[in-house]
């Protein structure tokens, strides 16, 4: 006769066994032009690339697997009644997670460092209870676009060991992105870069009409103490032409396709 010995694995000896991975969550309705380059640059970085869309969506559903990444088809954006609930449609995408390591939302036209990987796990203290962001720049029109892919290996954001510098091409116009720091708030980093451990899961809320102030909920789901801004790093965000403010929070693309 033979007894069997079943044992019951530790969490913190999963989190500690998969420190080191890294899952990133990406919403996109309509956007799969851009989510095309992202993706391309983006996808080395990840263990898993989960992208949320939409039925209708086939061209993003397209690009998505294409590049191999995972494919979360949802009718939750329209949750509500809404035009967009991306919170809804991102918690969708929560549901894959396979890892108990990092995950990262990051929106459909936002490009990661070269070296992203590299110095998110040797250059940074994580603190698995902290919610983590970071600074961007604009990269506008395909000309700057695939400049920057370029320029990619001969000028990577981080060189001679201590200079951060996200600019690949001076000649190029690059203007750095808003950063949200409330009277009563403090710091709440944005939705296009989230990042955050396995074990401080939220779900995604959302707020009544569009995607105006679900990330900032979110964030504000960690205390202001444990909002961190991750300074050895600066993302890239790709657009066809001069973003303006909140222009697609209503899930209805106001930007041109990249021609």
């Amino acid at each position: 006769m033979s007894t069997e010995i079943h044992t019951k694995t530790n969490p913190a000896t999963i989190y500690d066994r998969e420190a080191l991975r890294l899952e990133i969550v990406t919403a996109c309705v309509g956007f799969d032009d851009l989510l095309d380059y992202t993706l391309t640059l983006n996808h080395p970085h990840a263990d898993q690339y989960i992208v949320v869309t939409s039925h209708d969506d086939r061209r993003t559903q397209w690009a998505a697997r294409r590049h191999g990444a995972r494919c979360v088809v949802t009718d939750l954006f329209q949750k509500d009644g809404r035009n967009f609930n991306k919170g809804a449609a991102l918690n969708a995408g929560f549901n894959y997670f396979r890892y108990r390591g990092w995950r990262l939302h990051l929106d459909a036209d936002i490009v990661l460092p070269d070296n992203f990987r590299r110095v998110l796990f040797n250059l940074e203290h994580l603190e698995r209870d902290c919610l983590y962001g970071c600074d961007r720049v604009d990269v506008v029109g395909k000309a700057a676009i695939q400049s920057l892919q370029k320029h990619w290996h001969d000028n990577p954001q981080h060189r001679l060991r201590f200079l951060v510098d996200p600019t690949h091409d001076r000649k190029l116009p690059h203007v750095l992105g808003g950063r949200i720091v409330g009277d009563l708030d403090g710091y709440t980093p944005l939705g296009f870069f989230q990042l955050w451990h396995a074990s401080r899961q939220h779900q995604y809320p959302y707020s009544i009409g569009d995607a105006a102030h679900d990330d900032t909920m979110f964030s504000r789901l960690w205390p202001l103490a444990k909002r961190r801004h991750l300074p050895s790093c600066v993302v890239y965000h790709l657009c066809a032409a001069p973003p303006k403010w909140g222009e697609n929070w209503d899930g209805k693309r106001k930007q041109p396709r990249l021609s």
